[in-house]
């Protein structure tokens, strides 16, 4: 018998757990390689590899570098449904989170007011959570009476909504106090109006000046800016806007008096020409029938200057104004209006047709703004009640 199988008779091809090799490592760490072969009595090409698949991570006392395991279906489902719970979760948060939306800076009060008008969507103890505050002082909540400031501000909410929806969307803070009659703090207000979701409607305007470029004869500015302080009958003033509905432009001339801020005459036309505006200065005039001297401010328009409008002015010895080149600012008043007319209805509908478009800028015109529109400039005062009280003083 040879050596090499003498060799091969002696050293049986010898298996161990990981827990040895584990410790084998960790000798051979303390004492060096040479003494851990010697003491365990193992080769040291097998302490080699060991020191390796530690160095690498795959050996370790919990089992690391024996061969994986594949995990069972039932396993893998189960961390399925475990994921899509949790993002079913997350989405429920984040659609609590768009919703309450300004209700996060809002008092107690207020987020349990939201809780308990949004629990049929969501569960109280989810936004409980999202909000940051107890459900037990919900539940408490539910249960209480009404206080008194909750019974307050129910009644104020209920008269901002009306003044509101009778203003046809267009009044802010200012006027709703003002037509309340009663002082009211502006935090209040801003709760109030916060928890009905109301605004005014506001839309920057675009602006529409007539053509000045031509060679009929201009006034000079005798108004000069001046629209305070007179009596009915003393000073108008007078422009046009565009109009647009699905047939076309539609084009207004209107004419204010400056004491009141009144309309005292309008006139629509799908032209604008001369006999737009001379329309327009006999329907006040008519009405009105003002005493020789009145001032009749315009801009610089083609349609103003014109043979028919100047004879006007001059047959019923009216003193004749108009603005400075390319000045709005010259007859602010009239712009003004104009604005308050194109953001607080008239970008509000779509007009199809000019008879329809007619209608509803005669109702705004009459209807609203003369008879019902509080006015800032005039301290807040409807043009023809403030009329009424400048003629009777």
């Amino acid at each position: 018998m040879s050596k090499s199988s003498r060799k091969r008779e002696t050293v049986p091809n010898r298996q161990y757990t990981t827990e040895f090799k584990v410790e084998a490592v960790r000798l051979a760490g303390s004492v060096g390689a040479a003494q851990a072969v010697k003491r365990l009595g193992i080769p040291d090409s097998s302490l080699s590899n060991w020191i390796k698949l530690a160095r690498a991570g795959k050996l370790s006392a919990d089992g690391a570098g024996s061969t994986p395991t594949k995990r069972g279906v039932s396993e893998l489902e189960a961390e399925n449904a475990r994921l899509r719970r949790e993002l079913a979760n997350a989405k429920l948060d984040l659609d609590i989170v768009k919703k309450a939306g300004g209700v996060f800076r809002e008092g107690v009060a207020v987020k349990y007011a939201w809780i308990g008008a949004n629990r049929d969507q969501f569960s109280v103890v989810r936004m409980c959570h999202q909000l940051e505050v107890s459900r037990t002082g919900y539940c408490q909540w539910r249960t209480r009476p009404p206080s008194q400031r909750a019974l307050d501000n129910a009644a104020l909410d209920a008269q901002v909504a009306a003044i509101h929806a009778e203003s046809r969307r267009s009044y802010g803070r200012p006027r709703i106090v003002r037509a309340l009659g009663q002082p009211i703090g502006h935090e209040r207000f801003r709760r109030s109006l916060i928890r009905q979701g109301l605004r005014p409607t506001y839309r920057r305007p675009y602006r529409v000046t007539t053509d000045s470029d031509h060679q009929k004869p201009i006034a000079p500015n005798v108004l000069d800016r001046r629209f305070d302080g007179w009596a009915p009958n003393q000073a108008w003033v007078a422009d046009i806007t565009y109009i647009a509905t699905a047939e076309g432009w539609l084009y207004l001339a209107c004419i204010m008096d400056l004491a009141s801020r009144r309309i005292v005459g309008w006139s629509m036309n799908e032209r604008i020409n001369a006999d737009l505006v001379c329309q327009a200065w006999k329907s006040a005039f008519w009405q009105r029938k003002p005493p020789p001297g009145l001032i009749m401010h315009t801009d610089r328009g083609s349609q103003y200057a014109s043979k028919e409008h100047c004879a006007l002015i001059k047959e019923f010895r009216m003193q004749q104004s108009m603005s400075r080149r390319a000045n709005c600012w010259d007859n602010a008043a009239m712009e003004s209006f104009f604005k308050s007319l194109k953001v607080e209805r008239v970008e509000q509908v779509r007009y199809q047709t000019r008879a329809e478009a007619r209608l509803d800028l005669v109702d705004w015109i009459e209807g609203f703004y003369n008879r019902r529109r509080l006015h800032s400039s005039i301290g807040y005062k409807i043009p023809v009640s403030a009329e009424s009280a400048e003629m009777a003083a």
